[in-house]
């Protein structure tokens, strides 16, 4: 079991990473500068990034109202909020790419 917390754990930095370099790469390149690019990292920016209050305060209720969170349980959920973020703004790029 351990095993596969772990490979699950590897697979997901993977996967932050991937998204945070489509990110970069669409942000710094020729794409995103056109008047096209502005317009999707825009939505992209509005759909995703407001979530991060709002799950802050999830995990605030959560904690206070439900189950005492520990430091470290703390730390681990706000490190996949903040990835989790990045994670849904690349995959709204991408989405945004196709449709625009």
């Amino acid at each position: 079991m351990d095993l596969f917390l772990a490979v699950l754990r590897l697979l997901y930095v993977v996967v932050f990473f991937g998204a945070l370099f489509i990110s970069l790469k669409f942000q710094w390149g020729e794409e995103g500068k056109d008047e096209r690019g502005k317009q999707i990292l825009n939505t992209s920016y509005g759909i995703a990034f407001p979530l991060l209050p709002l799950g802050w305060l999830f995990i605030e209720l959560y904690s206070d109202y439900v189950s005492s969170v520990s430091y470290e349980q703390y730390k681990m959920a706000i490190w996949f909020l903040l990835t989790g973020m990045y994670i849904l703004h690349a995959l709204f790029i991408l989405v945004l790419r196709k449709k625009y």
